[in-house]
């Protein structure tokens, strides 16, 4: 016998590009019994903020930060600040149960969510990465969604295949790292204050490590680009491109989020500092674009072409320059939320 939830929105819809925040706003749609690819959309900007991936930024000179994903390299950094997973689902305003890998009433407690039509959150061994289980069968094959139908490729999960769109995961014990297995409803511990209080502080720390100096002083490092062989060029052009594609889409994400923020307040100091905060994300958003079309994202021609700009100092620095403003929006993000949210 096979039990599968009906009915769960899927992901991505728009601008979706962070795994665990995707898959926890359909597991908590259907928990809530709400519906719609746009009101997904929606509360994935708001549990991205509450997350804190909308606030973080990665380093470009540092190995580590560069060697995955930047949404891996996101995550890691949000697991070294706190127990983001906690703040999330306190916010949200449910109990969780977190179930580890080797567990042997992982499936059982799996089982009776999916009982009661709520998907369960998991997030696997490889890369981090995050899934959403909603069926089972009697043999213990789990199924559920992974985004690679749309814009986000090949699943790390390495599914047996699919069926109607759905992974089929026979061997999820082996691949599991934790599911997270959503309990009762309860009052909500934060308010969205409570939760861009946390963005300042994440903010700060990203400040006080220096990433947007760090990554402005790797660009205009001739040592970096000089001597390079075409793989290596190509190589330095995917991890800009990486970097960039975290502002960007970090940013405007942020951006969105203060939308509804925003929706029929009254005039105070808060709102102001989400107006400001809206505007500074945006213009981010458009200077990083003209660093991605230096070096050929979207843009026509081989992608050597573009990488062997990287030997031309000029280029590098007009990259370098669109760092240096974005840096600066930060700062003023982080300065509009103080006098915002802050006491005085």
């Amino acid at each position: 016998m096979k039990k599968i939830i009906e009915d769960v929105v899927s992901f991505p819809n728009g601008c979706e590009t962070v795994r665990f925040t995707a898959c926890l706003v359909s597991m908590l749609m259907c928990a809530r019994k709400e519906t719609g690819e746009k009101k997904h959309e929606q509360l994935y900007q708001r549990y991205n903020l509450a997350a804190g991936y909308s606030f973080l930024q990665i380093d470009l000179s540092n190995d580590g930060h560069m060697a995955c994903s930047w949404e891996l390299a996101s995550q890691k950094l949000l697991q070294e600040f706190d127990y983001y997973i906690a703040v999330v689902m306190d916010f949200a305003g449910y109990e969780f149960d977190k179930l580890d890998g080797g567990q042997e009433s992982a499936f059982e407690k799996i089982k009776a969510s999916i009982d009661r039509k709520i998907p369960v959150l998991m997030q696997l061994k490889k890369e981090c990465q995050w899934v959403l289980v909603t069926g089972y069968d009697e043999e213990g094959t789990l199924y559920g969604l992974d985004g690679s139908q749309g814009y986000w490729g090949a699943s790390p999960a390495e599914p047996s295949g699919y069926e109607d769109e759905l992974f089929v995961l026979p061997d999820w014990s082996d691949k599991l790292a934790h599911a997270f297995v959503l309990g009762k409803r309860k009052e909500p511990g934060l308010t969205v204050d409570d939760i861009i209080r946390r963005g300042i502080r994440i903010m700060e720390r990203m400040q006080e490590k220096a990433f947007y100096e760090n990554s402005t002083a790797f660009m205009r490092e001739d040592s970096h680009f000089t001597g390079c062989t075409d793989e290596e060029l190509l190589r330095l052009r995917d991890r800009i491109s990486q970097w960039i594609g975290q502002a960007i889409d970090q940013r405007a994400v942020l951006g969105w989020a203060m939308d509804p923020l925003l929706a029929q307040a009254e005039p105070s100091a808060r709102t102001e500092a989400l107006n400001a905060v809206r505007g500074l994300c945006w213009t981010t958003h458009d200077v990083l674009w003209v660093a991605w079309k230096a070096i050929g994202e979207y843009m026509a021609g081989a992608p050597i072409e573009w990488a062997s700009g990287l030997k031309n100092k000029t280029i590098r620095n007009v990259i370098a320059d669109c760092f240096e403003i974005v840096k600066r929006h930060d700062e003023m993000i982080l300065e509009h939320l103080k006098k915002g949210f802050l006491p005085a």
